[in-house]
Formats: structure tokens, C-alpha cells, sequence
């Protein structure tokens, strides 16, 4: 639990302790479970207005309303646990083909381990944006943004996508993503933030292509 908190202050040497642990991965897993729900429960009152309207577009009875309304927020929260576990799994295969090409010494659950940890900040700053959803009158969780994306007007904009990509949040995950990888496979900070960045970019912007 301790490698929770100091990721970061001190990530370097986290990650040097993360590397000879076969089980710290769980305990980041474990936060990105419980505050991920925390986060869709605080945005919730707006998720559940995107609900009506997508209910008030179609023609259902009251019961098919309710029906609609329960599966949606129980989806939610089902997503909300899923999709971290995922997304993992997923990263750590993309790191190990990384380790692969520069000849790194990491195995594969240490770059599951990366992906734990550098998922961290990301999820101070859903913390901060669903506090913000909550305290504030928002027709929908789009309309409250930390990226640069905030001053932008037309939340459907390839613009607004464009730029919500410059989060401090995600950067600082992203400066995460290489010191560990560096520590990890053992191989120099410099080689490794270019491909880290390079494949951050092609995903960042094929992703915005497919909107």
C-alpha cells in the first residue's frame, strides 16, 4: 500500500521496489477499483441526465423507462470495475512488445505493474472533475474538463477532443509511464520516453480519427 503513496513523491524508487514484487500491482488495481466507482457515483445526477435524453428520443412505455434506467446505471458502475482491469492487461502486452524492441529485461506482470501505477494521477484528476460535477450545475460530466480542452465551447468538436489531450493529469501519467518502464526493462530514460511518446501520439490521435 505503501507504493500507492509515494509513486508520487518518489516514482523512481517505487518503481525499483514495484520491480521486485510480484503482488503490488493488486493494491494499485485495488484504488483504481474503488475511487473509479467513487467517481461514477459522484457522476451519477449527470449520467442520469444523459439517460432521460436518450430516453425522450425514443418512443418507450414506463416500464421500458425504468427498465432502460436501472440497466444503464448498473452498467456504469459494472464498466466502471471492468474496464480498469482491462485496460491492464492490455497496456502491459503493449509495454512488453516495447521491451521487446529495446531489448529490455522486464516480464510481463512488472509492465502490468506500470500500468497500475501510471494510472494513478489519472485518477486524482477524475476525483477532482467529479467533485467539480457534483458541486457544480452541469447538464453533462463532458461540460466539466482540467484539460485544455475547458475553453473550448463545442464539447463535440474534433477541436475540444484535440485538445483535452493536453491534461496535467495524463502528462504526468504519461512522465510515469517512462520512469518505470526505464526502471523496468533497464534500459536508458531517453530511448525509452521516445518510443513511449511516439506510441502516445499514434493512439492519442488515431483514437480522435474514429470520433
Amino acid at each position: 500500500m505503501k507504493n500507492v503513496l509515494t509513486i508520487f513523491t518518489a516514482p523512481e524508487e517505487t518503481f525499483k521496489r514495484v520491480r521486485e514484487s510480484k503482488t503490488a500491482w493488486l493494491f494499485a488495481l485495488a484504488a483504481m477499483v474503488v475511487v473509479s466507482i467513487v467517481v461514477i457515483y459522484m457522476q451519477m445526477p449527470s449520467l442520469e441526465k444523459e439517460f432521460l435524453r436518450q430516453i425522450q428520443s425514443q418512443q418507450m412505455d414506463a416500464a421500458m423507462q425504468d427498465t432502460f434506467m436501472a440497466t444503464a446505471k448498473t452498467s456504469s458502475y459494472v464498466m466502471g470495475a471492468v474496464l480498469p482491469v482491462i485496460m491492464l492487461f492490455v497496456t502491459g502486452l503493449l509495454l512488453m512488445l516495447l521491451n521487446l524492441v529495446v531489448r529490455g529485461e522486464g516480464k510481463y506482470m512488472q509492465f502490468v505493474s506500470i500500468a497500475a501505477f501510471s494510472a494513478l494521477p489519472g485518477l486524482v484528476g477524475s476525483l477532482i472533475t467529479g467533485i467539480l460535477v457534483m458541486t457544480t450545475d452541469v447538464q453533462s460530466a463532458t461540460d466539466v474538463s482540467l484539460s485544455l480542452g475547458a475553453f473550448v465551447s463545442d464539447k463535440s468538436s474534433q477541436m475540444y477532443q484535440l485538445l483535452s489531450l493536453i491534461n496535467p493529469f495524463t502528462i504526468w501519467g504519461l512522465v510515469l509511464y517512462v520512469i518505470g518502464s526505464s526502471v523496468i526493462m533497464k534500459r536508458p530514460r531517453k530511448k525509452v520516453s521516445t518510443w513511449i511518446i511516439a506510441a502516445w501520439l499514434v493512439i492519442s490521435l488515431g483514437s480522435l480519427l474514429l470520433v
